[in-house]
């Protein structure tokens, strides 16, 4: 089994990745995390270069990305919210995903389809808004890459209450990652 996670927290050590280390202690497998703060990836220039070709053309770690898309067989989503929102790093990680999309709605190739996977969605913050936005993208991003939601940790109340004083979000963390084994073992 294979699990590759997208944090889009600037914080190596923050309430986000106290999160993913909770489903990372219960997760089968292998697991490759991906830091779009730290990892070297672009964002999309919308060069049209996937109108006429494969892939995307900006060559940085994405192109492994792009690989890992179609292996793995679970995906988490993490990210503290700003504004109410998935953070600026992780939207410009999305953006490579357009290659995805021209495939599919610009070239018409009904063949594509990327591995069918189980997603999980991480949400933090401690700000006035709720994360409704930040759902709705991620939401977009699983479809893109062929990933069914299974579940949302949420830890939203981080000023007053660190993710890792959370149990609630804790607890959830653990039974998602188990959810996971489970679903990965039936496929």
């Amino acid at each position: 089994m294979k699990t590759l996670i997208i944090n889009g927290s600037p914080r190596k050590n923050g309430d986000s990745m106290t999160l993913v280390n909770e489903m990372i202690k219960y997760i089968n497998g292998e697991v490759k995390i991906i830091h779009t703060y730290y990892d070297n990836i672009s964002p999309c220039v919308d060069c049209r270069f996937c109108w006429n070709n494969e892939g995307c053309c900006i060559n940085d770690n994405m192109q492994e990305v792009y690989k890992l898309l179609d292996e793995v067989e679970n995906i988490i989503i993490a990210s503290p919210l700003h504004f109410s929102e998935l953070t600026g790093k992780l939207l410009s990680f999305a953006s490579r995903l357009q290659t995805y999309y021209v495939r599919r709605c610009i070239k018409k190739d009904i063949e594509f389809k990327l591995k069918k996977k189980n997603g999980v969605l991480i949400i933090t913050g401690g700000g006035d808004g709720g994360p409704e936005p930040a759902i709705k993208r991620a939401n977009i991003i699983f479809r893109h890459i062929n990933a069914k939601t299974i579940g949302t940790v949420f830890s939203l109340q981080t000023n007053e209450i660190p993710s890792k004083e959370n149990n609630e979000a804790l607890r959830k963390a653990k039974e998602l990652a188990l959810e996971l084994n489970i679903l990965s073992n039936k496929s």
